[in-house]
């Protein structure tokens, strides 16, 4: 038995123990699905009668790993009552184009319940940089984006999940790199005071009040064309890809609302907020990056001893990204400081009186 037949063969094992009502098999170079199944809208007969469901996708271990996934889903739903012939009615037998498989691989993720937002941040835009699903070209597309960033892993990993879909094997795990949060190049975060002074670099210009929404609410760039600002001083982020509810952030200085002139907002009429607010940076002279000013709110969070679930919270993200990216920031400045405020708590709890001192009180010898 060949590889590909084994993988078959192990992937039907698994479906009959989990009583799976459809089994994979190859015909020619294609994987398919055979079951019995309700009559399709077009069939003469009224009758469930042991028919194929045609997957459209390659018989490679990436297509197997997709049909045994595909008839764990028809199981479930024909369990339920509500199996519908209309995804797999047979096509032509024309090869489909990117955008037709990148149209079928959307329906089938918003399905699952990934949101329009994610698939327009995450996917969407990953495939831009796609011709065909020819593994050689992806592989160098991929390959010019910058090595170990988070944009070059995110990209592996929505194109091969594109490709999985397709049938089409691609390995793309020696070109991620080795990006995670916590591998993130440590920065040299700008002090409050220094935060201030460059805000006049900037004030009365088109961008000050970006740029003093992103130093007192520790929002991203990009969340500029996000914010509701009915409830100031408290301000409102609408529901992102990292967080899909709004969520309301606190200044941590109440005074820099007054300071970077908050209560009268004008921002600049744009959508591409993120690439416009480092060009911004740049053109000022500000030595220090947008991104920045979200660190130096994360850990100023921590030096007022705001509790890590809640800053987590207010920064749209999990306690878990939180702590991978921020806590390596602080610096033994940062410790002192959390140190001096414990021992200057009145109510610290104090070490026991020594036992020997107790005695000679008493007047033991």
């Amino acid at each position: 038995m060949n590889t590909l037949a084994q993988g078959i063969a192990e992937a039907n094992a698994r479906l009959k123990s989990l009583r799976a009502r459809c089994s994979i098999e190859q015909r020619d170079s294609r994987l398919l699905l055979r079951g019995t199944f309700p009559p399709k809208p077009t069939a003469a007969r009224e009758d469930w009668h042991r028919q194929r469901i045609f997957l459209k996708v390659n018989a490679t271990p990436s297509g197997i790993g997709f049909a045994e996934n595909e008839a764990r889903k028809i199981s479930a739903l024909l369990d339920q009552g509500l199996f519908d012939w209309t995804p797999y009615l047979k096509q032509d037998d024309q090869i489909l184009t990117l955008d037709q498989w990148i149209e079928k691989f959307k329906a089938y993720k918003l399905a699952q319940g990934i949101k329009q937002k994610t698939w327009e941040s995450d996917y969407e835009t990953a495939f831009k940089i796609l011709e065909n699903l020819e593994p050689d070209k992806a592989i160098a597309a991929i390959s010019r984006i910058t090595p170990n960033t988070r944009k070059r892993h995110r990209h592996c990993f929505v194109i091969a999940a594109l490709f999985k879909f397709a049938g089409v094997a691609i390995d793309l795990k020696p070109y991620k790199g080795n990006y995670s949060p916590s591998t993130v190049k440590r920065r040299n975060i700008p002090t409050d005071a220094e935060i201030q002074d460059c805000y006049f670099k900037i004030k009365g210009t088109i961008w000050a009040s970006a740029y003093g929404l992103l130093a007192t609410y520790g929002i991203r760039p990009s969340e500029l064309t996000k914010l509701d600002f009915s409830e100031m001083p408290v301000l409102i982020v609408s529901g992102t890809k990292s967080a899909l509810s709004d969520r309301r952030v606190y200044p941590i200085y109440p005074e820099w609302v007054d300071l970077f002139e908050l209560q009268n907002i004008n921002l600049p009429r744009t959508q591409n907020t993120g690439d416009q607010a480092s060009i911004q940076f740049a053109k000022y002279n500000i030595p220090f990056t947008p991104y920045d000013l979200r660190h130096a709110w994360a850990i100023r969070s921590m030096e007022f001893g705001l509790d890590l679930t809640i800053a987590a919270q207010q920064m749209g993200h999990t306690v878990q990204i939180h702590s991978q990216t921020y806590h390596k920031w602080i610096s033994d400045r940062h410790h002192k400081q959390a140190f001096d405020r414990i021992l200057a708590k009145p109510d610290r709890i104090t070490p026991p009186i020594a036992t020997s001192r107790l005695v000679l009180i008493n007047g033991g010898v």
